[in-house]
C-alpha cells in the first residue's frame, strides 16, 4: 500500500463514493451500471494500487492500477469498459457530467507531470483541480480547448461531414478550434470557409458541452447558408453534403452535443 492509499484510506474519505480509472477504461458495477463505488471496499476488494487521487466536492476520482485480472474483476462483479464508449451509454445526465469532469481531469493529472518552468516533478492538491511545482511554487490548473461546432441550414436540408477517424458512414456538424485572437464567431466563419468553402449568415448560438477527449469545450451554433459550392479541404474533412430531413446518415452517439445540434433540426416544430 502506497502513501497515496495509506493517507487516504486512514481518514474519513474511506467512507466515500469514487469513480476508479485503471490504465484500461472506468470502473463498473456490473449489477448497477454505475461508476460510483464505496471508495475503501472498492480498493480492498480489487486490490487496487492508487497513483493518483482527486476529492471533487463528495466524490474522489481515482486513477489507479489493477493486480488483477479482467475475468477475477468480472467474477467479483465489476466490468472495466474505455471512458467514450462509457459516457456514450450513459443517460442520466448528473453521471454524464462526473464522467466528463472525472475524465477531463484524469487525461490532465496523467499529461502533466513537471513543472513546465524548471523540470521539478509536481506535486497534486488532493481537494482541488490544481498542481504546485515545490521548487517554483508555481500553481497548474486543466488545460481547457475552445473549439466550435455550427450545424449550416440551406432551407429543408444540413450540411454533414465526415473527417477520416469517424466510425463508417457518420456524418456530423462542422467543428474546429478556436485560434488565437478570434471570437467563437470569427471561429465558425474562417472553419467553415477553410473546410468546405462556403459563407455563412445569422450565427444563432446552441449551447456549449465539455468534451474531455482530450480536453475539448464545444461552443455550438446553428447558422444560415449564405453562398457558396461545397469545397472540402481533405485534409480535416474527407466528404461534405447536403442531407435531406429524410435521407440522414449515420449520426453521432446521443450523448454528444453534435447529436443533439442535429436534432434540434430533426425535431423542430
Amino acid at each position: 500500500m502506497d502513501v497515496i492509499e495509506k493517507n487516504i484510506l486512514s481518514t474519513v474519505y474511506a467512507e466515500y463514493f469514487a469513480i476508479f480509472f485503471t490504465d484500461d477504461g472506468v470502473i463498473v458495477d456490473c449489477q448497477t451500471s454505475s461508476p460510483l463505488l464505496h471508495f475503501a471496499k472498492t480498493v480492498k476488494k480489487l486490490e487496487l494500487i492508487i497513483s493518483s487521487a482527486y476529492l471533487d466536492k463528495s466524490i474522489i476520482f481515482v486513477k489507479c492500477h489493477r493486480i488483477l485480472t479482467f475475468k477475477q474483476i468480472k467474477n467479483n462483479g465489476f466490468h472495466i469498459y474505455n471512458e467514450k464508449s462509457f459516457f456514450n451509454s450513459i443517460k442520466e445526465e448528473e453521471t454524464q457530467r462526473l464522467i466528463l469532469r472525472a475524465t477531463h481531469w484524469l487525461t490532465w493529472d496523467t499529461r502533466l507531470q513537471y513543472c513546465t518552468k524548471c523540470g521539478t516533478e509536481l506535486q497534486s492538491v488532493f481537494d482541488a483541480t490544481e498542481k504546485k511545482c515545490s521548487l517554483c511554487n508555481l500553481s497548474f490548473y486543466p488545460k481547457l480547448s475552445p473549439a466550435i461546432m455550427v450545424l449550416i441550414q440551406k432551407d429543408n436540408e444540413i450540411l454533414l461531414a465526415r473527417s477520416a477517424h469517424f466510425k463508417p458512414g457518420v456524418y456530423s456538424a462542422i467543428a474546429g478550434f478556436i485560434d488565437i485572437g478570434e471570437t467563437a464567431e470569427l471561429a465558425v466563419h474562417r472553419e467553415v470557409k477553410e473546410e468546405v468553402g462556403l459563407e455563412v449568415s445569422e450565427l444563432e448560438y446552441f449551447g456549449s458541452q465539455s468534451w474531455p477527449f482530450p480536453d475539448s469545450f464545444m461552443i455550438a451554433f446553428k447558422a444560415k447558408y449564405l453562398r457558396g459550392e461545397i469545397n472540402i479541404d481533405g485534409n480535416e474533412i474527407e466528404d461534405a453534403q447536403w442531407f435531406n430531413l429524410n435521407n440522414l446518415p449515420d449520426l453521432p452517439p446521443v450523448s454528444s452535443i453534435s447529436r443533439k445540434l442535429i436534432e434540434s433540426f430533426i425535431l423542430k416544430p
